[in-house]
């Protein structure tokens, strides 16, 4: 048993890190799924020790952010953001330095996923509009992304994972990380200038033609002050006592009741593969875990507090 769950468990991170197998169609949530699958098949896990295994915590905070988001992107609140903000740019290296921290402060508050995806098409219509070589700035958007979600608990779902079991308050998570992000993002601007001099060299003057872009803003009348309240309702959740998954879902209920959005519209804008994904690597991970065919890897890990072993754990 403990030689098939290891066996799967392989197979299964082999699918998710080389996503192009020869011959197979494979991605990340497929070979999570073909895992969970094959836990249950071999009998290294039963249905009832898979649906146990499975942290509906994460599930449902994922689920509700997703909702909100979803109604956020179709009421145009995340082009306006964008738009807004660098549009105060004059120059190239202050549309950098607003590129760099819009994106890591939304990516702070919101799964970083969905503001790259959706702060992008902005970024491009600027540079064209600018003509602007886009390259820079579309670096500096990816890792501020990653920089900025660093932050908070609900700025990715390897935080939400994080926050949710180890019971970490939100605010708590925040004060902590949150000069380690800004430090990360004061430094990007200098790395982005540094590598790409000649964008940067002239300091020439930009402009910006802001036409062509939908909003609703009667939507975002309501979708926003929930957002806001959620947000606020994650800072207070260990007074009020109310678990953060269950206000993600309290917002997102509120968004679809009262938002001016078609609720069958919002839920296909949920991304349901990342969703699959985790819940397989649940399972997957409980099988190898019950077997306890992983343990003596880890008991030779020189895992500890001090420098090292936090290098050896970051590179795991």
């Amino acid at each position: 048993m403990a030689s098939a769950a290891l066996i799967i468990f392989i197979t299964t991170y082999i699918g998710i890190i080389f996503t192009r197998l020869p011959g197979i169609n494979v991605d990340r949530p497929s070979a999570a799924f073909f895992g969970a699958v094959a836990m249950i098949l071999f009998g290294v896990v039963s249905m009832e020790d898979a649906v146990r295994a499975i942290d509906f915590n994460t599930i449902f905070l994922l689920l509700g952010m997703m909702i909100i988001i979803s109604v956020l992107e179709l009421d145009g609140f995340f082009t306006l953001i964008a738009r807004t903000t660098i549009a105060f740019s004059s120059n190239t290296s202050q549309l950098l330095t607003l590129v760099v921290f819009t994106t890591g402060i939304a990516s702070a508050f919101l799964v970083n996923d969905a503001v790259v995806l959706l702060f992008t098409p902005v970024i491009l219509r600027i540079c064209r509009s600018g003509n602007l070589n886009p390259v820079p700035y579309l670096f500096a958007e990816i890792m501020a992304s990653n920089i900025g979600s660093a932050m908070t608990i609900t700025g990715n779902p390897q935080n939400i994972l994080i926050g949710i079991n180890s019971g970490i308050p939100y605010g708590w998570f925040l004060l902590h990380l949150l000069p380690v992000s800004l430090l990360g993002m004061v430094a990007l601007v200098f790395i982005i200038r540094l590598f790409f001099r000649t964008e940067f060299k002239t300091g020439r003057n930009i402009t910006f033609n802001g036409d062509g872009f939908e909003y609703h803003y009667a939507s975002m009348r309501v979708s926003v002050p929930i957002f806001l309240l959620v947000i606020l309702l994650f800072f207070l959740s260990p007074l009020l006592d109310i678990p953060i998954p269950v206000i993600a879902l309290l917002g997102a209920s509120l968004v679809l009741l009262f938002g001016r959005i078609r609720p069958s519209k919002v839920i296909k804008q949920v991304d349901w593969v990342l969703l699959v994904f985790f819940a397989g690597l649940f399972i997957v991970v409980d099988g190898v875990e019950r077997t306890g065919s992983l343990q003596p890897i880890i008991d030779q890990a020189p895992l500890s507090s001090d420098i090292a072993g936090l290098g050896i754990l970051h590179g795991l």
